[in-house]
């Protein structure tokens, strides 16, 4: 178990993002041991002919046997818009005793693929491959999901306290009095102090019970297992307009069709010949219900589809 020590001040601070690069790296759990990670098994089964030509001779190190990655390779993300092109950077840059001491700590010594002068840059190398070969094609739905667990927990957060917030992100996961205590992830158990470095709570489809640094005194981060994801592949493709219409409703799904960009609430009655009164209220039902999100342009308020929408629509978010 670990438990995280939170004061006031950390409470506050705790805050959320996404990594692409903690999703590929973890993501290497599933394809190592499939069993334990029932949910992604369609992604699994899916990614089986790009598997074996990936370079496994960096690969296979990158995850160890208890599921534990160097921490390096999963720098702790800023923010929920967080790019693979970035974190791939932060990674080239990572100094060589890091790169070995890490290595060896997951690995029980630096393998001797790695040991050489252009180690650093083999892994890099192999994880951009293995991006765009296994992880690409499925990021936006992946990314969906993540991008909606935080809109949830934010409505938690705002709506019934950061102690219920964290109660909430899996069972797994406790809160009571300044203590968050993650179960089934350290051995021995050790407790740390958050003490002003931020709390970053970041959901990951592949936990699956939770996911913490491997060093100890690293800065603080937690991963926990989002909601929605047992739907994740289930979608074979998006509804049809009339079945959209029947969900939503025929006024709702004309103006998410609509959203191409974003537009204003005038913009909209026109195009829809109805008045200015009636398409802010449809707005505001889908606005409450995760579908669009407003932005302030100057005077002027422009509404857009959320990435639930295109979920739910099968449309490229912004």
């Amino acid at each position: 178990m670990l438990t995280y020590e939170l004061d006031s001040r950390d409470l506050e601070g705790v805050r959320f993002a996404v990594s692409p690069v903690a999703e590929m790296v973890l993501s290497l759990r599933a394809l190592r041991d499939p069993g334990r990670f029932p949910l992604q098994l369609a992604w699994v089964r899916a990614v089986q002919p790009q598997v074996d030509d990936l370079d496994w001779s960096v690969l296979r190190w990158l995850v160890n046997d208890t599921m534990g990655s160097p921490d390096f390779l999963t720098p702790r993300p800023t923010s929920p818009l967080t790019q693979i092109a970035d974190e791939l950077e932060i990674i080239a840059g990572v100094d060589r005793g890091t790169f070995e001491r890490q290595f060896a700590a997951v690995n029980k010594e630096l393998p001797d693929e790695l040991a050489g002068a252009d180690g650093v840059t083999r892994v890099v190398d192999a994880l951009r491959e293995y991006w765009e070969a296994v992880m690409a094609p499925y990021w936006d739905r992946m990314r969906t999901i993540l991008s909606a667990d935080i809109s949830y927990r934010g409505h938690v957060l705002t709506q019934h306290g950061t102690g219920a917030m964290l109660n909430g992100l899996g069972p797994a996961i406790t809160y009571d009095d300044g203590l968050l205590k993650v179960d089934r992830v350290s051995d021995p158990s050790r407790t740390e102090q958050v003490d002003g470095r931020g709390l970053v709570l970041q959901p990951t489809l592949f936990g699956p019970h939770a996911v913490i640094p491997f060093d100890i005194g690293a800065e603080p981060l937690l991963g926990y297992p989002p909601r929605g994801q047992a739907h994740l592949w289930s979608v074979v493709e998006p509804p049809s307009q009339r079945d959209l219409a029947q969900l939503i409703g025929t006024p709702r799904a004309h103006i998410l069709a609509l959203l191409t960009h974003p537009r204003t609430t005038t913009d909209l009655a026109a195009e829809l010949k109805v008045t200015p009164s009636a398409v802010s209220q449809h707005l505001q039902l889908l606005r409450r219900t995760g579908l669009v999100e407003p932005q302030r342009t100057g005077k002027q308020v422009l509404y857009k589809p959320t990435e639930l929408a295109a979920l739910l629509t099968g449309s490229d978010p912004d």
